[in-house]
């Protein structure tokens, strides 16, 4: 790299940080119940309980467990020690992003232009840096944050192997592809669908013939790193392997439930609703996002207005190259580069496309990161590689006057591209999210002012919790506390009462606390019909001026 792409990487990965850690401790607020669950997972790894896979909430795969067991212990039971570790990996996937799309383009560069690989990695780079859709992922302790990361890695490994001129580095790289490929497998159901993807992209070269061009394939010599891919994938896949294997039931899991070949969900027009699903999915990325706070700025597109034309004419690119690969006679062997671009990104969009619920969904398309902003950097410097050619062409009839001023114009317009998406995620996060009451309730916040309370008077109070099943997982988590019997889940100091049926509840007795949460205010109104006697003790309100908390003392 030259000095200049050196700091601008420099310069990229500190919006990347920013973006990412800035007021982490702040937004997002709370701690979903989906993202609490996971500590009481990481509860079971501390008393001893170390399985590659758990089987709360329909189960999930336990690396991102792991990795956030570390934090909680070095941060404790708190929303920001659970946000942190996907912070981290989103900042890892931004660097990743450049590593693997430098080797993909310089692969498939028959001049081996260097230069330009780097200035397309940069392109990839800088743009999933300030992908908003990225920073909200990023910032949310969901286990998915973790397919880019390792589908990324594993294909920069892949790659790596091919390039690398030693023997010694192609094993290397041969058996960490194997390493990152199987540790996939532990991140996320969605991750599963890499697999026949991989093996296309690794047999397909043979099935077209590829192996005759002695500059990619040679079956002799990349029989024996492939083999040591192998054996590296079975070693470090096996504990979860066994693990589906006394527990087939597991392996399925939600998939079933949301699937597109439900029949409650396709009501009988599987095709349509196929057709339906991929129509929504594809749109996603250029207009109506996913509506939830948690998966992406509710509503607004994966990608900005500003880059999403650039993903067409990209795509384009990828799928003609991917095409002449596959099917036509006189095929090049660095069109792989584009059939492996075109294959990361349908097959990491398959999970979306195979469901019927939620659509779109952010979460479920996060491994198209960073595939899609690799295939918008090539196009986008495909058109600036035109229009670079048209004014070299016409640049000597030009008088100074006029080069000066198209220099001044090129300055301008790479400035502007990069102010309007810094500023654009910016604006987007820091300014309409961090100030809409809707975000805050996503995350749950009036759940952490809860447990703030529960925490603070502890057993020492007779206090019943109006609440949810689902949503106590937050409260279960961060009230828990190592006791005489810590195997016990009753050992938090309240007692759950169900909404539906807290104005019936028996068991209240004078002095006993109730605690309403944001999300059984409304019940309060029925339940001071019939305890009238009961008191309003505190009350707390969030920066939106909302009660998120009303603590009653009950009185016969």
């Amino acid at each position: 790299m030259t000095k200049k792409q050196k700091l601008l990487f420099v310069g990229i990965l500190f919006l990347a940080v920013f973006f990412r850690l800035f007021l982490i401790n702040q937004l997002p607020g709370g701690l979903f119940p989906d993202e609490a669950a996971n500590g009481l997972d990481i509860i079971s790894m501390q008393q001893g309980d170390l399985q590659p896979f758990y089987e709360r909430g329909n189960g999930r795969e336990a690396l991102f467990f792991y990795m956030q067991w570390a934090s909680v212990e070095a941060f404790g039971k708190t929303p920001f020690a659970h946000h942190l570790v996907s912070a981290l990996a989103g900042i890892f996937t931004v660097i990743i992003t450049f590593f693997v799309t430098r080797r993909l383009v310089l692969l498939a560069d028959e001049n081996g232009n260097k230069d330009r690989a780097t200035w397309i990695a940069l392109l990839a780079m800088f743009m999933v840096a300030v992908s908003t859709w990225h920073i909200v992922l990023s910032r949310t302790a969901f286990r998915a944050n973790l397919i880019p990361l390792f589908a990324a890695l594993t294909l920069y490994f892949m790659v790596a192997a091919v390039q690398v001129t030693t023997k010694a580095k192609r094993y290397w790289m041969a058996a960490l592809t194997g390493i990152a490929f199987a540790l996939g497998f532990y991140t996320y159901i969605a991750y599963r669908i890499l697999a026949p993807a991989i093996g296309i992209m690794v047999l397909w070269p043979l099935l077209v013939d590829i192996f005759k061009q002695p500059r990619f394939v040679q079956i002799k010599k990349y029989f024996a790193p492939t083999m040591l891919a192998g054996l590296a994938f079975v070693i470090f896949i096996f504990p979860l392997a066994h693990y589906f294997y006394t527990h087939p039931g597991s392996f399925v899991g939600r998939s079933g439930q949301v699937s597109v070949f439900n029949p409650e969900l396709n009501q009988g027009d599987l095709v349509g609703t196929i057709l339906h699903v991929t129509g929504l999915s594809l749109k996603a990325y250029f207009w109506d996002g996913d509506l939830n706070w948690r998966h992406n700025v509710s509503g607004e597109p994966f990608l900005s207005i500003i880059i999403s034309p650039f993903l067409i004419i990209g795509m384009a690119m990828v799928m003609w190259f991917a095409i002449r690969y596959t099917f036509l006679p006189h095929k090049h062997p660095h069109d792989w580069t584009y059939f492996a671009l075109a294959g990361w990104f349908w097959s990491m969009l398959l999970p979306v496309i195979t469901t019927a619920e939620g659509i779109p969904h952010g979460l479920r398309a996060i491994g198209t990161i960073p595939v899609v902003f690799i295939i918008t950097a090539i196009g986008l410097y495909w058109v600036v590689e035109k229009a670079h050619g048209i004014t070299n062409k016409y640049w000597p009839l030009l008088p100074p006057w006029k080069q000066k001023f198209i220099i001044f114009l090129k300055t301008l317009l790479i400035a502007s591209f990069v102010a309007a998406l810094a500023s654009q995620a910016y604006i987007l996060y820091f300014i309409k999210i961090a100030n809409n009451p809707e975000y805050a309730y996503a995350f749950r916040s009036d759940l952490t002012v809860v447990t703030e309370y529960l925490n603070e008077f502890g057993e020492k109070e007779n206090t019943y919790l109006i609440l949810d099943k689902f949503s106590k997982q937050t409260v279960d988590y961060m009230t828990f506390v190592d006791g005489p019997n810590p195997s016990n889940p009753r050992n938090n100091p309240y007692t759950q009462v169900d909404p539906e049926n807290s104005w019936e509840y028996s068991e209240y007795k004078n002095g006993d606390k109730i605690v309403f949460t944001q999300s059984s205010l409304f019940d309060i109104r029925k339940f001071k019909e019939y305890h009238p006697n009961a008191r309003l003790d505190i009350e707390k309100r969030n920066k939106f001026g909302q009660t998120v908390m009303a603590v009653y003392i009950y009185q016969e």
